[in-house]
């Protein structure tokens, strides 16, 4: 029989995990996507400037 290294919690999310992968990895995704999505917004309102001159 496995033991836990953890004793059963009363959260049952924390019981049956979704996911194992790692938080640092979903995080640093996040913060791509994110600043991938304001590069875009800038690059946009700098072409939009420079063609209206």
């Amino acid at each position: 029989m496995a033991h836990s290294v953890r004793p059963p919690s009363e959260n049952a999310f924390e019981n049956d995990i979704q996911s194992k992968r790692n938080d640092a990895l979903d995080s640093a995704v996040g913060f791509g996507a994110s600043f991938g999505f304001f590069a875009v917004l800038f690059i946009i309102g700098v072409v939009i400037k420079f063609l209206s001159l």
